[in-house]
């Protein structure tokens, strides 16, 4: 059994009966992974996508992810979990610097809102429009000068179409 397919099964039995729009959470964990996939990225890159909201939303715990999938995994997933806040806002502006300090979390992060803003944009426009409102901002936030930038465009690359149909 491959890294991949373990991260998803531990990611579906973490999510067990959460939702996601009105498909389980496993429908949003499949799309980041496609996407990570579709863009050629590595394994750690592909099973951190699987494992991406797990530290958020289910009582898994870093510890857990080390333990099953080694530390480099750990540490992008960590990466991406939302710090504590009072609103989205503040919760997104103590995330950011972490996940720009890992090239490789803001991979996931980039791929994570292209299979939300592809979601929403087909099926609950006032999200869609959240997120088209909210790019300039999260672009500045997590584009450095010291990621890899072929690396890194390519999800860049896929994201600025999505939202810019360019």
């Amino acid at each position: 059994m491959t890294n991949k397919e373990r991260a998803l099964m531990v990611a579906e039995k973490a999510h067990n009966n959460q939702p996601y729009d009105i498909y389980p959470y496993m429908y949003h964990i499949r799309q980041v992974v496609k996407i990570a996939e579709e863009l050629g990225y590595d394994e750690s890159i592909v099973v951190a996508s699987a494992l991406h909201d797990t530290l958020e939303d289910t009582p898994l715990s870093y510890n857990d992810i080390k333990k099953a999938f080694g530390k480099e995994v750990a540490e992008i997933v960590y990466c991406v979990t939302d710090e504590l806040g009072r609103d989205r806002n503040e919760k997104k502006e103590k995330t950011y610097p972490k996940i720009r300090a890992n090239w490789k979390a803001t991979v996931v992060k980039i791929c994570d809102r292209i299979a939300n803003v592809s979601q929403s944009k087909d099926y609950n426009k006032g999200l869609y429009e959240m997120y088209k409102k909210e790019h300039e901002i999260f672009c500045s936030r997590l584009m450095s000068k010291e990621h890899p930038h072929e690396e890194i465009n390519k999800a860049w690359n896929r994201l600025e179409v999505l939202l810019n149909g360019e």
